[in-house]
């Protein structure tokens, strides 16, 4: 793959839709809100429109107004994103394609701190809850980020980024009630602790009810009948929080900020069992998950066209579900630092360090063929150098990041980058990179009794384990994108790529045991046998008449070519996505904002089979009414999910039974003071 990446350097094709941002809509232009600055693409500020890769970024603004209350709730609608519900807890994400519970191929931080669940390379995102006044911005990379961010960031990288404590003095209270949103409350406070030295603290908490099992399965139906099992999958949670950012003088600054939640939740869980006939069990599980974190950052400038940074972070999680309970501790310590050389480079260079420990609790169908506890260490460097051809036209980055994990050993990831400015309405930019998904714990040294089938007078015990000779999932990705902005009430920002997978996650069927007595067994170990492409476009324009409205339309369209013979992990992504917003300021006091979207049919993997199935296409309309009695007092009602009766989002690969996503309602008020 390596030398594909060699050969392939002519060969620059890119994509790109790019979204504004504001925070006050009244008081930018399309142009301004363009050259806004992000930083996740090059770890380093440049303008928006100037970034040489598919960016999307979701901005305070935007979050307030729409009336996400969780992440995921705030990415639906980003293009090329597939974002689904699959219970009331747990969500599916991902970028172009390979969406799943267990999706290990999306790299997701909250201010650089990775949202990485050891066990499966992903992330359990009922649990990466913040206060959402708090989020400055969330940008969003679709695409190859691992030259810059390291194994994983093989589709993409999403970086949720807190406000400056600075930003937030004051007080600030939310409380909000409705259906499924039976009930949140959200507190924040913060204030000058000294000169140089800002802080706040916050507390929230909520409560969201269960929503409706999809009874298709007939034979489940009749199992979860009889044994009169509670499908109830409501949960509420808890957090608190703080930080504090300290101004040493105009070079030198610290971040200290800390996070602590507590959860209870409940689901229903399927698995393998010994009783015919349909060798397959349900138990309700109530459960708690907890965790805390703390993560400093310093930052020095030594001089005009130097800086460095030092961040370090720990996160302990505790999960302690009687199928999958585990404990992960997770020790990061991150260096970086960026200059310019000879007028014509800027260079960005760094080096890296984490420690992972997990402990995980055994039950009758997970195992692990070492000891319960397991250590991982991850040791990493990158370099990355942005080269001006020509003044304020051309420019080359080229990049790599030189990773050695615990697995598979070193692993090296480059990128090769170009940005032409033709004139202040055309851009173009494009890039290759190769990527790698490093191995999990589960495809090391887990076995999973994923299914029992009935043989004879037993049955087959089909088991998928982990193999250590299981190697890294490979990409090369070419991309190229165009930017349009007409006029400063217009723009348009479309984008292509190709995908070219290698060494995916498959497993060979062995044969069945049927000498060392019943069950039969037969094991399948995770290797490196499948591979495919998919390619697509992607579309974001948006549209500003006045001062009053705005209108954005995103579209995203994907083909998959895949020959998965024994597929493992869902490969396909819906082939069209669609949605269309407008946002209009009746008046300085209130504004309605309404969000469109349809998502084409869905194939996934069938739970307890190694077939995919088709999910049906959906349709809906969010609609939100706020209006500012006061400067200070702010009442606002949400409609989700609106048009479209109740519907399967999306379907677990394993383990968990669907629910069906219903239209909810709910009001909410917020005061600051």
């Amino acid at each position: 793959m390596m030398a594909r990446f060699k050969n392939a350097l002519f060969c620059m094709f890119l994509v790109s839709p790019v979204q504004a941002i504001s925070e006050d809509l009244s008081d930018l232009s399309l142009v301004d809100l363009l050259n806004i600055e992000v930083s996740s693409v090059s770890k380093q500020s440049q303008s928006l429109s100037n970034a040489p890769a598919a960016v999307y970024v979701i901005s305070s603004e935007d979050i307030q107004r729409s009336g996400a209350t969780s992440i995921p709730q705030a990415l639906r609608d980003v293009p090329g994103l597939h974002v689904v519900q699959i219970d009331s807890q747990k969500w599916a994400v991902s970028s172009r394609g390979f969406n799943g519970r267990y999706n290990n191929k999306l790299l997701v931080m909250i201010d650089g701190r990775t949202l990485y669940a050891p066990e499966f390379s992903g992330v359990y995102w009922e649990v990466q809850d913040i206060l959402m006044a708090d989020i400055d911005r969330i940008e969003i990379i679709r695409g190859p980020s691992a030259a810059m961010w390291g194994a994983n960031a093989v589709n993409g990288a999403i970086n949720i980024t807190t406000k400056h404590s600075a930003d937030t003095l004051g007080g600030y209270a939310e409380l909000g009630v409705g259906n499924y949103e039976q009930g949140f409350a959200g507190f924040r406070y913060g204030g000058e602790v000294a000169v140089g030295v800002t802080a706040r603290g916050y507390a929230k908490g909520f409560k969201r009810d269960s929503l409706q099992h999809y009874g298709q399965d007939m034979d489940a139906n009749l199992h979860m009948l009889m044994m009169g099992l509670d499908t109830d999958n409501d949960w509420r949670q808890s957090q608190v929080g703080a930080r504090i950012d300290i101004n040493f003088d105009s070079t030198a600054a610290l971040r200290l900020s800390t996070d602590i939640y507590d959860s209870k939740m409940q689901q229903v869980v399927q698995v393998a069992s010994s009783s015919a006939p349909s060798y397959r069990e349900f138990f309700h599980d109530s459960f708690d998950s907890r965790g805390w974190n703390v993560l400093a950052k310093y930052t020095k400038a030594l001089s005009a066209t130097s800086e460095y940074s030092f961040q370090s972070y720990y996160d302990y999680t505790r999960r302690e579900e009687d199928l999958f309970g585990f404990t992960t501790d997770t020790v990061d310590f991150d260096f970086q630092h960026q200059f310019t050389a000879w007028q014509k480079h800027d260079f960005i260079w760094g080096l890296g360090y984490r420690y992972i420990k997990d402990d995980i609790n055994t039950h009758p169908v997970i195992s692990s063929s070492e000891d319960s506890s397991s250590q991982t260490n991850l040791w990493s460097a990158f370099i990355s150098d942005e080269i001006t051809l020509l003044n304020d036209q051309l420019w080359l980055t080229l990049a790599s990041r030189f990773e050695h994990n615990s697995y598979t050993g070193l692993e090296v990831q480059p990128n090769i980058r170009l940005m032409w400015q033709l004139n202040d309405h055309h851009k173009l930019w494009s890039s290759i990179a190769y990527s790698v998904r490093a191995p999990n714990r589960a495809e090391n040294n887990l076995k999973v009794n994923v299914v029992n089938r009935p043989s004879g007078p037993t049955f087959t015990e089909i088991s998928v384990r982990g193999n250590d000779a299981f190697e890294s999932e490979e990409l090369l990705s070419y991309e190229i994108g165009y930017r349009f902005t007409p006029s400063n009430k217009l723009s348009f920002d479309t984008a292509l790529f190709y995908n070219d997978y290698d060494k995916l996650r498959g497993i060979v069927m062995g044969t069945p045991d049927m000498v060392s007595g019943f069950p039969f067994t037969l094991e399948a170990p995770f290797v490196n046998n499948q591979d495919g492409q998919n390619y697509g476009f992607e579309l974001s324009s948006q549209w500003v008449p006045n001062e009053a409205l705005r209108f954005k339309l995103n579209y995203s369209y994907i083909y998959s070519d895949f020959s998965l013979t024994t597929p493992t992990q869902n490969t396909d992504a819906p082939e069209n996505i669609v949605s269309a917003h407008a946002d209009w300021n009746i008046s300085n006091t209130l504004n309605l904002n309404l969000t469109w979207r349809y998502v084409d049919a869905a194939p996934v993997l069938s739970t307890f089979s190694a077939a995919q199935k088709e999910l049906d296409s959906y349709q809906g309309l969010d609609i939100g009414l706020i209006w500012q009695l006061t400067p200070d007092l702010t009442l606002a009602a949400y409609g989700k999910n609106l048009l479209y009766p109740s519907h399967v989002e999306f379907e677990a690969e394993q383990f968990h039974i669907p629910y069906r996503v219903e239209p909810t309602y709910y009001g909410k008020i917020t005061v600051q003071f």
